[in-house]
C-alpha cells in the first residue's frame, strides 16, 4: 500500500505546521540521542581507564613480588652454606666446592655467579695464609690488592672456580662499598647487601652487588657487637650481576612494563649513577612521551633500600582498546541519526508507524533483557508492591537472601515485610517511603536491618520507585531491589570503631604525640603535645619539626636512621618550647605508610626535665655523702692512729721502771750473804717474778699494737713447715718433756707470713703449756675437709688441762685468763692477738674444750690461690 505524506491530506498552512513540528521533534530527539551517546562514550573511556589502571597495578604488584623473590633468593643459598660451616669444625676447599656443585647454582639460584667465603686476616699472617691455600688444592692462589690496611678481608673460596678466577684472593678491605656492607653484617649479625659496584670477573663491567652473611665459630649467634667481632669465623658471599639475576623477572613481563632498579631510598636518588638495571628505557616524564601510568616502589633487600620505577610501554597502551569508545561514539551517532530519521518518518504513514512500533517493541524487550541481566549480575533480590492492596511479589533471590525458598514463603503482604524490619529502623523506612510518595525524592532508598530466617539481622540496601499512580494521584505499583550490604556495614562499623578508639587515644594521651612527614612538616599534634610546647596545633604545624628540635642536637637524626632500619627507635633529645626555653624530652619514633605509600613518622614525647634534675640532685647528694664518709673515715683513722701511738707509748714507758726494778733487785740479790734468811730470798724472787710477768705483759701490749698497725703482705704460706719450726723451738726450750706431735701435711694458706707465725706460736705454745701436767701429752695440727667458699679451716688440738665451755666467750678478750698464774704462766694477751690477726685476714677463730680433756682451737684463713711450698 502506498503511503502518502501527511501534507497531501491537509491544507498548506496545516502542512507547514506539521513540518515545523516534525522538524522540531526530530531535532529534539537527535540532540537528546547525541547527548546520551556522548555520556556513554565518556563512561566507556573512564571504564577503560580504570581497567587499564587495575591491569597496570596488578603487573606492578607481580613484578615487585618477582623482584623481591629473586633478589632474596641468594640469602637462601648463603644460609645453606652457613649450615656447612655449622656442621663441620673445618671446611676445606674440596668440601666447599662439593656443596656448591650439589646446590646446582645455575638452576636453583639463577643469576648468581657463585658462592664464596671471606676470611679476616692480619697483615702479618698473609704469607702463611697464602701458603695454606696453595696447599689446599689452589697452587696459584695469591692475595690481590693487598693495600696498606692492618686487617684484610680476602676471598678464600669462590665456586664455581673457573668463571670467578679473577676474584679469588681479592682483598675487599680497600673497597668502601663492599666494606660498608661487610661491617654492617658483622655489626648486626644479619645478611646484608652491598651498594652498586662492578665485579672483576664480569668482562662487561655491568652494575652488580654482593650478598654477605657472617658466620661464627661453632655455630654461635653472639648477642652483642663485641661478641660478634670476637667470635667471627668469616663472611659468606654471593656476587650477582643485576642484569643476570633480573633476567628471570623480565622474562615474564611480556613487554608490557618498563622497569628500572636504583640503589636509592626514594625518587630523589634515582640518578644515572645509582641505576642498577633498566628494561625498555627508564620510566620518567622527562622522556618526552608521557607513559599512560608510572609508579615507584621501595623495597628492602638485605637491609638496603632499592627503588623500583615502573611505567607502561607502547605494547601495554596498544592493548587499551582505544578504538572501542570511538566505535561506540560512531554507532551512537548513527543510532541517533536513525532515531531522528524514524521520528521524521512517523509522518510518512501508518505502515511506517507500525514498523517503528515493532522496532520499539523489540528495543523494549532488549532493554528488559538487559535489565534482567543487570539484576542477575549484581545478585540483588527484586520486589513488586501493589500499594493499594498491600500484596508483595518477591523473586527467588530475595527469598534466598532471607534464608528461604520462594515456595516456602507463600503469598506475602506488606505487613509481613514490616515485621522483618528491625524495630529501631521501622520509622526511618516509613519516613523514606512517605518522602518518595510525596514526590520529595525521585527514588525510595534506605539502608536498614532485616531479620534472617535463622534469627540474625542482615543489612540491606532497599531501593525502589513508584511506576504507576491511580487516578486519584495515589501510588499504585512500586518495584525495587534488595542488596545485602552486611559485609560493607561491618567493615564500616569496624573502621568507625577503630577511628574512634584511635581518636580517643590520640586526644586523651598524657604523652605528646606528633605525626610528621619525611620533609619535617607536622600533620597532627594532640592536646598533650600542644601543652608540652605551649603552642597551638596551627603554630606547631607552622614551625614544623625543625622549629621544635634543637638544631645543635644530632641525636634525633640518629633515631630517624635507626627507625628507618628497624621500624622504631627510642632515645632522648633536646627540644624548644614556644617561649624559646629548652627541655630534655624522651622520644619514641615509629614509621607508618599513608594510603598513598608515603613513609611518615609517629613521635611520642615525654618531658624528662624534672627527672634529669632529680637525677642531678641525687648525684650531688651522693657526692656530698661520699665526701662526708671520706671525712669521717679519715677522722676515725686519725683517732685510731693516735690510740695506737698512745698504747705503744704506754707500753714502752712501762718498760723503763721495770728495767730499773729488775736491775736493782738483781744487784741486791747478789749483795745478800749466803746466810741471809730464806724468807728474804723468797721475797726477792717474788719481786723478780712480778717484774718478768710485767715485762711479758708489756711485750704482749706492744705485739697487740703492732698487729693493729702493720699492713698485710699477702703471700702463700706453708703452715706445715711453720708449725714444725714452732714445735722444734718449744722442744728446745723445754728439753725434758716428751710430747707426741701429729702435723698434717699440705697445710697451705694465703696471708701475712710474720703475723701467721705469731698465730702458730700462740696456739702451739698454749697447747705445749697446757699439756704440762698430762700423763701422755699429745698435740694435733691439721685442716678440716669441709672448707667454705674461698676459705680454709685449720685446727690445733691438745689433751691438756682444757677449759669450761661456760667461759668460752672470754677466751679471746684482752687480759682474760681461765687459770691462775700458779697453775700456768701467761699474760692473757696471746689469744686476743691471735683473734685480731685472724680477723684482719677475713677469717674467724673459735674454740671447743672440756676441763681435763683438752681443747681445740679452730681458725679460718683465705685459701691459697696457687699450691706451693715456701
Amino acid at each position: 500500500m502506498k503511503v502518502f505524506p501527511p501534507y497531501l491530506y491537509a491544507g498548506e498552512s496545516s502542512s507547514d505546521g506539521n513540518v515545523r513540528a516534525m522538524r522540531l521533534a526530530t531535532a529534539l530527539v537527535l540532540v537528546v540521542s547525541l547527548g546520551v551517546t556522548a555520556s556513554a562514550l565518556r563512561w566507556q573511556q573512564q571504564e577503560l581507564q580504570v581497567r587499564a589502571r587495575n591491569r597496570f597495578e596488578q603487573q606492578v604488584e607481580r613484578i615487585e613480588a618477582d623482584v623481591k623473590h629473586h633478589l632474596n633468593l641468594p640469602f637462601t643459598g648463603l644460609k645453606g652454606a652457613a649450615g656447612v660451616y655449622a656442621a663441620s669444625a673445618s671446611v676445606e676447599r674440596a668440601e666447599f666446592r662439593a656443596f656448591v656443585e650439589s646446590s646446582n647454582v645455575g638452576l636453583e639460584y639463577p643469576g648468581i655467579r657463585g658462592f664464596g667465603f671471606i676470611e679476616r686476616l692480619n697483615a702479618s699472617t698473609v704469607n702463611s695464609f697464602v701458603a695454606a691455600q696453595r696447599r689446599d688444592d689452589s697452587p696459584g692462589f695469591t692475595v690481590k690488592n693487598r693495600g696498606t690496611a692492618s686487617e684484610l678481608y680476602v676471598i678464600k673460596f669462590l665456586e664455581p672456580a673457573a668463571p670467578n678466577q679473577a676474584a679469588l684472593g681479592l682483598n675487599l678491605a680497600d673497597d668502601p662499598v663492599r666494606m660498608q656492607a661487610i661491617d654492617r653484617a658483622i655489626t648486626t649479625g644479619e645478611a646484608t647487601l652491598s651498594g652498586r659496584t662492578q665485579l672483576v670477573q664480569d668482562d662487561r663491567q655491568r652494575p652488580a652487588f654482593v650478598y654477605f652473611l657472617p658466620i661464627y665459630r661453632q655455630g654461635l649467634q653472639p648477642a652483642t657487637v663485641v661478641q660478634r667481632q670476637a667470635e667471627l669465623l668469616g663472611i659468606l658471599l654471593a656476587p650477582v650481576v643485576v642484569e643476570e639475576i633480573m633476567a628471570e623477572v623480565t622474562a615474564g613481563m611480556g613487554g608490557q612494563t618498563r622497569l628500572a632498579v636504583y640503589d636509592s631510598l626514594d625518587d630523589a636518588g634515582t640518578t644515572p649513577d645509582k641505576l642498577l638495571f633498566e628494561l625498555g628505557g627508564v620510566p620518567s616524564l622527562a622522556r618526552g612521551a608521557m607513559p599512560m601510568f608510572e609508579t615507584s616502589r621501595v623495597t628492602l633487600v638485605g637491609g638496603r633500600p632499592l627503588t623500583l620505577r615502573m611505567g607502561t610501554t607502547d605494547a601495554f597502551e596498544a592493548q587499551q582498546g582505544t578504538l572501542a569508545p570511538w566505535l561506540l561514539g560512531l554507532s551512537g551517532s548513527a543510532l541517533s541519526g536513525l532515531l531522528a530519521l524514524i521520528i521524521w518518518l512517523l509522518g510518512s504513514g501508518r505502515a511506517r508507524a507500525l514498523a517503528l512500533a515493532q522496532r520499539m517493541t523489540a528495543d523494549l524487550a532488549h532493554e528488559r533483557q538487559r535489565l534482567h541481566n543487570i539484576v542477575e549480575g549484581t545478585n540483588v533480590g527484586t520486589w513488586v508492591w501493589h500499594v493499594q492492596t498491600g500484596m508483595l511479589q518477591l523473586d527467588e533471590r530475595w527469598a534466598a537472601m532471607m534464608g528461604y525458598d520462594l515456595s516456602q514463603l507463600g503469598p506475602q503482604q506488606i505487613s509481613d515485610w514490616r515485621e522483618r524490619i528491625h524495630p529501631d529502623e521501622v520509622q526511618a523506612v516509613t519516613a523514606a517511603l512517605k518522602r518518595h510518595f510525596r514526590g520529595e525524592s525521585q527514588y525510595f532508598e534506605c539502608e536498614h536491618r532485616i531479620r534472617h530466617r535463622d534469627g540474625r539481622w542482615i543489612w540491606v540496601l532497599d531501593r525502589g520507585k513508584v511506576s504507576t499512580w491511580t487516578l486519584a494521584g495515589k501510588p499504585g505499583l512500586m518495584s525495587g531491589t534488595h542488596m545485602d550490604i552486611s559485609d560493607r556495614q561491618e567493615a564500616q562499623m569496624a573502621l568507625r570503631t577503630s577511628e574512634e578508639n584511635f581518636r580517643q587515644l590520640f586526644e586523651s594521651s598524657l604523652h605528646g604525640i606528633l605525626q610528621s612527614t619525611p620533609n619535617g612538616s607536622i600533620q597532627y599534634a594532640n592536646p598533650a603535645a600542644c601543652q608540652l610546647f605551649g603552642l597551638t596545633q596551627d603554630e606547631i604545624r607552622q614551625r614544623g619539626r625543625a622549629g621544635l628540635m634543637d638544631s645543635h642536637d644530632s641525636r634525633f637524626h640518629i633515631l630517624v636512621a635507626q627507625a628507618l632500619l628497624s621500624g622504631h627507635a627510642r632515645g632522648e633529645v633536646t627540644m624548644h618550647r614556644g617561649d624559646g626555653s629548652r627541655f630534655e624530652c624522651e622520644l619514641s619514633l615509629t614509621n607508618y605508610l599513608t594510603p598513598g605509600g608515603e613513609a611518615c613518622n609517629n613521635l611520642f614525647l615525654r618531658d624528662v626535665t624534672k627527672r634529669k634534675q632529680a637525677e642531678a640532685e641525687i648525684n650531688a647528694l651522693n657526692t656530698q655523702l661520699e665526701d662526708k664518709v671520706r671525712q669521717r673515715t679519715a677522722e676515725l683513722e686519725a683517732a685510731n692512729k693516735e690510740l695506737e701511738a698512745f698504747s705503744y707509748s704506754v707500753a714502752h714507758d712501762l718498760r723503763a721502771p721495770l728495767r730499773s726494778i729488775d736491775g736493782f733487785s738483781h744487784l741486791l740479790e747478789k749483795t745478800i750473804a749466803i746466810e741471809t734468811a730464806e724468807r728474804s730470798r723468797h721475797y726477792m724472787q717474788r719481786i723478780r717474778a712480778g717484774v718478768r710477768q710485767m715485762g711479758e705483759l708489756t711485750d704482749g701490749l706492744l705485739t697487740l699494737a703492732h698487729v693493729s698497725r702493720t699492713s698485710l703482705k699477702n703471700e702463700t704460706v706453708n703452715l706445715h713447715a711453720m708449725a714444725a719450726a714452732v714445735l722444734q723451738a718449744c722442744g728446745e726450750q723445754d728439753d725434758g718433756r716428751m710430747v707426741k706431735v701429729n702435723v698434717q701435711s699440705g697445710l697451705v694458706a694465703m696471708g701475712d707470713r710474720a703475723l701467721l707465725r705469731q698465730v702458730m706460736e700462740n696456739l702451739i705454745g698454749n697447747a705445749w703449756k697446757f699439756t704440762a701436767h698430762a700423763t701422755s701429752a699429745e698435740i694435733w695440727i691439721g685442716q678440716l675437709p669441709e672448707d667454705g667458699p674461698g676459705m680454709t679451716t685449720f685446727y690445733v688440738r691438745d689433751n691438756g688441762a682444757g677449759f669450761d665451755m661456760a667461759y668460752v666467750e672470754k677466751l679471746f678478750g684482752t687480759f682474760q685468763r681461765l687459770h691462775s698464774p700458779g697453775e700456768f704462766s701467761g699474760t692473757g694477751i696471746g689469744l686476743a692477738t691471735t683473734h685480731r690477726i685472724v680477723t684482719r685476714h677475713g677469717g674467724r677463730i673459735w674454740a671447743q674444750g672440756a676441763v681435763g680433756e683438752g681443747a681445740t682451737f679452730f681458725f679460718s684463713l683465705p685459701a691459697a690461690v696457687v699450691a706451693g711450698v715456701l
